[in-house]
């Protein structure tokens, strides 16, 4: 009966270790990486990831990772799964790099390249968007927008 109990013990130790072992490393390719309490892009912000630094992702749920920070594992929160990256980054030098707008642009296929032919093509005028945009609005009052026009924020449910 002890060794069924010793047996016991161990197992339920090594579990423990196994799980986290599962936990796989990622390296953050947006500048900045806001973390977030909720798989949303509407979330309120719990902290911030730098770029390439090493995050363990602990869950993943959609297109949304819940990840700890190698560096200080008492920050948590939840990443796009795209604004992570398997390879390894190196550390910024004053090299010219996108940012996390510029990146979620060419996701979408949009970049100034694309936004050119549109104003020329349909006669747009981008300066008024890029006005707009940067007049810039505050999560809390963005968040208020959404919810008045009942707008779904990219896809959370």
């Amino acid at each position: 009966m002890k060794k069924l109990i010793v047996l016991l013990v161990v197992c339920c130790l090594a579990v423990p270790l196994f799980s986290a072992s599962k936990a796989k490393t990622q390296y953050v390719a947006i500048d900045p990486a806001p973390l977030k309490a909720k798989p949303a892009a509407s979330s309120k912000k719990v902290g911030t990831a730098e770029y390439a630094s090493a995050v363990l992702v602990l869950k993943e749920e959609k297109s949304w990772v819940y990840v700890q920070l190698v560096s200080d594992k008492s920050v948590e929160g939840w990443l796009p799964a795209s604004a992570l990256t398997s390879k390894k980054i190196k550390e910024k030098v004053d090299a010219t790099s996108a940012n996390a707008d510029e990146i979620a642009l060419a996701g979408k296929g949009f970049n100034s390249t694309i936004e050119a032919v549109y104003a020329e093509q349909y006669e747009m005028n981008f300066s008024v968007v890029d006005y707009i945009e940067s007049l810039g609005a505050q999560q809390e009052e963005a968040i208020a927008f959404a919810q008045e026009g009942q707008l779904n924020d990219g896809g959370a449910e």
